[in-house]
């Protein structure tokens, strides 16, 4: 829309001029029934004569004015109007829309309306118009005109006449619907009185902000100039599954665009404004926010996109979705006056309720999915393009973005976090970095039902046998190389469970498999949660399946290894269903193994006791690894992997013979070393054998084992 701003001011000074003479009239006939200016308490207070005036119907609108002067009032007004049509003629010769006129065509305003809105929006434009309001509302505080003002006004002289212009400010008319005009007060009725809504005046004197007209939950984005820019954007969401613009122009439906990915929603949402060569009006909705806050904002925003000529664009739009998945009722009329496609940013799909008026308006779902690996991978590689060096690989941003399911917005975060630390330390972005700034922005709600474990062990730590260690390395190269395999090969496609990795650590006690865990979390660079099953299981039918569901919920936004402990709580021999309760025990195995399938990420089982999971349930995991109690040789190596090399020790120190003496695990042998070493550091400053020995002594203690006095002796 063009405009100029002389013809503009010169239109609107011809409009307040026709307003100036209309009030000049009423107030000769006010001044001519009596009304005296110049009373300091004039309006509060009623004189006898003008109580008996009233009462006989005699008020100021009932005063005529001299033949002379209802002609001079009426040349004045036809003056104005004979330069508001020559004005609009010229702009109609030289291409230019007046916005006054623009508005009135906009929101089908007739000629009653259209005046209404002039009389409330003059205060806004000059105070003076507030002091000439109160002295004829005989009120000095009422400066913003009633209706009863506006039907003095605007409507006949017949006062029952005038009763039935008083629809025109109903709720649902086009006034106060599209907020043109703002109650400005708590009355009702005639008394009820309104200003002109402050966004549409901006915009009529060419000064509009969404910030004034709407708020900070709303913004305007205006589309790209270049038209090569446009048709690339049509190219891009054409792509994406939305329709083309021929068809939204003919069908002009309701879009919801729904998913767990808000910024590819609202990419999408500005690639559609930019290809229709339209403005884009956000309306940003918070999560918990009430459903009549939100549709309060939502009807001034209608009134701005048919202002703005803009494509309105929802974000949070899941606030006016209920329970059943359906758009609520008011939301679907407000967005209905709109009158072109409307686009709705959701987390859930929704639909038009079967017996809601209007259930067949076209509306169409594009579901924006999960980014897959690949997609995820160009996107750090297009944000990180100017800080990308030789250290960085495409391998590494491969790996990042299979290990890392982040949306659009948590990669565009992560990567922004990344650069400003390494330019925070004067050095070059590291793959460090990345993985670092891709942990932060993941999910963190999972805390809250788990452990989160600080993963700093490396391969060295773990003491196990060959083959062992070949399948816990296997397992990360499996996590790792997934971007690769399913995507790129496109064996995801064939697949009919889920992309994730599931695994099961079975062993006695202090075997190591918490610890093979936190050492596949160091390598993968992703944060480890351990999830005790003994807190989770409930004797109540149908109770641990839900808390079980409420972990993986919390999870699919945490990028993280799931390390399920204690799981001997759960599992147990389908062979061995005695009462229903048995029965129950196995749907909560195969649920927990069903939710590990569909999980994204990386499950693991930790189990003492392997032989209670049966063949039918093992199927359904891709590792499962036997952490074996050690012998002799493998704790001897547990012994010197688990000494530090900076403590002070006993050149006679004789780890073989622990070794060969004490039959533990690695983690009592920890415990042990752990007693050792206050023991020594409060007695001495190295760790001797008799250190050992005593250790040993209160972990076998604590264990409850036989003790006889010579495994205690240096002999």
């Amino acid at each position: 829309m063009t405009s100029t701003p002389d013809l503009e001011r010169q239109y609107l000074q011809a409009v307040l001029s026709w307003l100036d003479a209309r009030l000049e009239q009423e107030v000769r006939r006010w001044k001519t029934a009596g009304q005296n200016p110049a009373d300091r308490f004039r309006g509060l207070y009623i004189t006898d004569e003008q109580a008996l005036a009233l009462a006989a119907g005699r008020g100021p609108d009932s005063v005529a004015l001299s033949e002379s002067e209802e002609t001079e009032f009426n040349q004045l007004r036809q003056q104005a109007l004979d330069t508001m049509l020559a004005i609009e003629t010229r702009a109609e010769a030289e291409g230019v829309a007046l916005r006054l006129k623009v508005l009135a065509e906009t929101f089908d305003l007739d000629e009653f309306n259209w005046w209404a809105f002039i009389v409330c929006m003059a205060p806004a434009l000059d105070l003076r118009y507030e002091r000439i309001y109160g002295y004829l509302q005989d009120d000095v505080t009422r400066t913003l005109p009633s209706v009863d003002l506006l039907l003095h006004l605007l409507a006949p002289a017949d006062r029952l006449a005038r009763l039935d212009y008083i629809h025109y400010f109903e709720r649902h008319a086009s006034l106060q619907q599209y907020r043109l005009l703002l109650p400005a007060d708590q009355h009702s009725g005639l008394r009820q009185s309104f200003r002109a809504a402050p966004g549409v005046v901006d915009w009529l004197l060419g000064a509009y902000t969404p910030l004034v007209a709407l708020g900070d939950w709303a913004d305007v984005t205006l589309p790209p100039e270049d038209e090569s820019e446009r048709e690339a954007a049509a190219a891009i969401f054409e792509r994406n599954g939305i329709p083309s613009t021929r068809i939204l122009s003919a069908v002009k439906p309701i879009l919801c665009l729904h998913g767990d990915d808000p910024m590819q929603q609202e990419l999408a949402a500005r690639q559609l404004a930019a290809a229709l060569d339209m403005p884009l009006l956000t309306v940003k909705f918070q999560p918990g926010e009430e459903a009549a806050v939100a549709l309060e904002k939502l009807a001034p925003a209608v009134r701005d996109a048919r202002m703005l000529e803009a494509l309105l664009y929802v974000q949070g739009a899941e606030i006016l979705i209920n329970h059943d998945g359906a758009l609520l009722p008011d939301a679907f009329e407000t967005l209905r006056l709109v009158g072109e496609s409307v686009l709705l940013g959701s987390r859930i799909p929704c639909k038009l309720a079967g017996d809601m008026p209007g259930n067949d308006y076209p509306l169409m779902l594009v579901p924006f999915g999960t980014l897959s690996a690949g997609e995820r991978a160009e996107l750090w590689a297009a944000m990180l393009e100017e800080a990308l060096n030789e250290s960085i690989t495409e391998s590494d941003l491969r790996v990042l973005a299979g290990q890392f399911a982040l949306s659009s917005g948590q990669i565009i975060a992560a990567a922004s976090s990344a650069m400003s630390q390494a330019l925070q330390q004067s050095r070059p972005l590291q793959s460090a970095d990345l993985f670092a700034a891709a942990r932060f922005h993941s999910g963190h709600h999972l805390a809250e039902l788990a452990h989160k474990i600080e993963p700093r062990y490396s391969w060295d730590d773990l003491v196990l046998p060959e083959t062992q260690m070949e399948m816990l390395r296997e397992l990360v190269n499996m996590v790792q190389s997934r971007p690769l395999v399913l995507d790129e090969w496109g064996l995801g496609r064939k697949l009919t469970a889920g992309m994730g990795v599931s695994a099961l650590f079975s062993g006695p006690p202090g075997t190591g498999k918490t610890l093979a865990a936190q050492i596949m979390a160091h390598q993968l660079g992703i944060d480890l949660y351990r999830i005790d099953l003994s807190t989770v299981v409930s004797k109540y039918i149908g109770e641990t399946e839900k808390n079980l569901e409420h972990i993986f919920s919390e999870a699919s936004q945490s990028n993280a290894i799931l390390f399920f402990d204690e799981a001997d709580t759960i599992f147990g021999k389908r062979s061995e269903v005695k009462d229903a309760h048995d029965r129950y025990a196995n749907i909560e195995v195969g649920y927990l193994l069903q939710r590990m399938e569909n999980y994204s990420g990386v499950s693991i089982l930790a189990t003492n006791l392997r032989a209670n999971l049966d063949d039918a349930f093992t199927r359904r995991l891709q590792f499962i690894i036997n952490f074996p109690f050690p012998d002799e040789k493998y704790r001897l190596k547990i012994w010197q992997v688990l000494m530090p090399p900076d403590m002070p020790r006993a050149e006679d120190l004789d780890l073989h013979l622990m070794a060969n003496r004490f039959k533990l695990a690695g983690g009592s042998i920890r415990n042990i070393l752990v007693s050792a070493a206050f023991l020594a550091a409060s007695n001495g400053g190295k760790v001797e054998m008799p250190h050992l020995l005593h250790g040993a002594r209160r972990e076998l203690q604590k264990m409850g084992k036989l003790l006889t006095e010579s495994d205690f002796s240096l002999r």
